[in-house]
This record gives structure tokens, sequence and C-alpha cells, in this order.
């Protein structure tokens, strides 16, 4: 996901946690799903949607505190959305417009994924999380290029358009019982959506942006407590949290294991406002651990790690996987090996993409 450049939240620890979000993404889409899906532990490891949930929370605390920060100023609007284009759609259109002119030199019929919902359009407008939930399937037509997961991307979009002027026209008071009334209400948003779309769990009910409004919805309250001067990290304050995001983690991970349930929107996201919290709360043990350097690293170049890791996954499938697997050695140690050259790469890709076209752009706004 994207990096945020507003002074005021230029916290190193919150790009630590930009980097825990996405190494559980990244962790969670290498697994091998073939070898372990009937493992009890499988829930548990492939849980790679909540650094989904955490970049949500992470994106509503930071894009909330940025408008709150600009409100009243005479380019809030252009400012903002200056800043937002610069940053994310030159590497999302050039991995879109990469893999389309790719599969037109790699696929026996290229042309079927320039229509449909898999079709370029879907992608050039940012609406791809719409196609998903209209096509109810995660499984893209080809298999030589993933791009499904840049629904998350197109979420966040979303929530630009909108919550400027929410954020605009309410005050900041109001705004806060608004936030914990979308925070409270996703359970059955999720729900409805299923409803709506006739199938129990449906992709709908994951991808679309009201689906989300939740974890968003938690992060922005974060950002007005913190705006407000709320949160003052006083022991007995701080404790509290702490103990609540304790019992909320144990909560996760028993939903995890227990299966698909829509309550898992609300748990998260309560789980990442009391991380949130403490990592920015001083002297903390998580503050701590988002404060080492590989994970501030990691979240510097995260936007460009989320896009490519998984647009070549038939790469590291055919030359990673397979000559690992051939060897011998045990699946569990291949599963090690795997995700951590995969991580690699996906890195040394980030890297590349930061130096020849995210700064490039950066450095306009």
């Amino acid at each position: 996901m994207s990096n945020n450049q507003q002074n005021s939240f230029r916290i190193p620890a919150l790009d630590g946690v930009r980097g825990i979000a996405t190494l559980t993404v990244l962790v969670g889409h290498f697994m091998f799903y073939d070898v372990y899906h009937e493992q009890w532990w499988w829930a548990l490891a492939h849980g790679g949607w909540l650094g989904v949930d955490l970049f949500f929370v992470l994106s509503g605390f930071l894009i909330t505190g940025i408008l709150l920060h600009k409100k009243g100023n005479s380019n809030y609007f252009s400012d903002f959305y200056r800043r937002r284009v610069l940053r994310i759609l030159p590497l999302y259109y050039f991995a879109i417009i990469l893999s389309f002119i790719a599969i037109v030199f790699i696929d026996r019929e290229p042309f079927r994924l320039y229509t449909g919902y898999d079709g370029l359009g879907w992608f050039l407008a940012f609406i791809p999380n719409v196609a998903l939930a209209l096509k109810n399937d995660w499984l893209w037509q080809t298999n030589w290029v993933g791009l499904s997961h840049l629904w998350s991307l197109a979420v966040e979009e979303q929530f630009y358009l909108i919550w400027p002027l929410v954020v605009l026209f309410i005050p900041k008071r109001i705004l806060a019982v608004v936030c914990v009334f979308l925070l409270f209400i996703g359970y059955y948003i999720r729900v409805e959506t299923d409803i709506a779309f006739g199938q129990e769990w449906s992709i709908a009910s994951y991808v679309l942006p009201y689906c989300h409004m939740d974890g968003l919805a938690g992060g922005s309250l974060m950002a007005i407590l913190v705006n407000l001067g709320w949160i003052n990290y006083r022991p007995l304050q701080k404790q509290i949290v702490a103990d609540l995001t304790f019992g909320c983690g144990i909560l996760v991970l028993y939903l995890l294991v227990a299966g698909n349930t829509h309550w898992r929107g609300e748990a998260a996201a309560l789980l990442f406002m009391g991380m949130l919290y403490l990592a920015m709360s001083p002297s903390s043990s998580i503050r701590r651990l988002c404060e080492t350097p590989i994970l501030i690293h990691i979240g510097t170049f995260s936007y460009g790690m989320y896009v490519f890791h998984q647009m070549f996954r038939m790469i590291f499938e055919w030359y990673l996987r397979r000559p690992l697997m051939a060897t011998g050695l045990p699946v569990w140690l291949v599963q090690i090996i795997y995700v951590f050259v995969c991580i690699f790469i996906s890195y040394l890709l980030a890297r590349l993409s930061w130096k020849y076209i995210e700064e490039r752009f950066i450095k306009m706004k």
C-alpha cells in the first residue's frame, strides 16, 4: 500500500506497522495452499487478509490525519488529490500496462483478457474490486500474471473519493461518532451484501469498499482522537489499551481457526486500532518492535512490494518452487526457502520501482 508523507504523522514506528502489514500479506500469499490447506494451523499461516485489514486501518489513520491538518485551507482538495495521484497512480498504471503487454506475447488467446470481468478497462478505471464482486471468482483468466490483489488499492482509492468531503463538512466530534457507528455496523453490512449477492461469504462482501468501512473508520477514529488531544498515553490509559488489544488479538486468533465469519472485520479493526495506539505510545514494546530498522525499511518500499509480488507468481512457481521440490528437501524447509526468496525478489523489484518510478513522482509533490 501507499506511503503518506504528512509530517505530522511521519512517525518511524508507523513505517514499521506498514512493514508488518506487508510481510503478513506476502507470507500469506506465498504459502503452499495445495500442501497445507487441510492442516489445522493453515488458517493461522494463511492469515494474509490480516495484513490487508491492517493496511486499511493505517490508511484511515494517516489519510484522516492529513485531511484534518489541511482542513480549512484553500487548497484542501487540490493538494490532497495531487499528492495521492502522484504517489499511487504512476506505479499502478505501469504495472497494469506492463502486465497486459506481456500477456499479448505469452498467452495463446491474449485478447480475451481485454473484455469481460478480467478486462483491461476495469483496471484502467481503478475498479477491479467491482469486477471481482460481479465475477464472484478470485481466479483471473490467465495463470501467467496475477493482478487480483490490486482490489485493495481500488478500495483505498474509492475511499479517497468520498472521505475528504466527509471530513470537510462534518465537525470533528460528530465525525468521531460517525466513525464509531461505521466501525460497529461492518458485520451487518457484509451480511447484507451476502444476501444481496445470494451467496454466503461472497467475494463481494470482502472486496467492495463499504464492506471495509469498519477498518477505515477505526483508523480514522484514532486520527480524530489524536487531533482532539484525547489520546495522552498516560500509564492507566496505556494499560487499558494494551489489555484490550491483547484480548482482541486472542479473539482474532480464535476467529481465524474457527473459520469464516464476518465478525473478523470488527475484531481485526479493534486489534489494529490498539496496535496503532501502542506503536505511537512512548516506551511501549509494540513501538520498539515497529521501530526495528528492517521493518521500517520494508515499510518504506511496501507499495512496490505489494504491487509486484503476485504479478510474478507463475515465475516463482516454475523457476523456484518446482526446482526446490525436486531436490527432495522436506516440504517445510522448501516452504521457508520459497517464502524468503519470493519476498526478497519482491523487495528487489520494489527497490527498482522506487528508484525509477516512484521517487521521481514523489519529488513532484
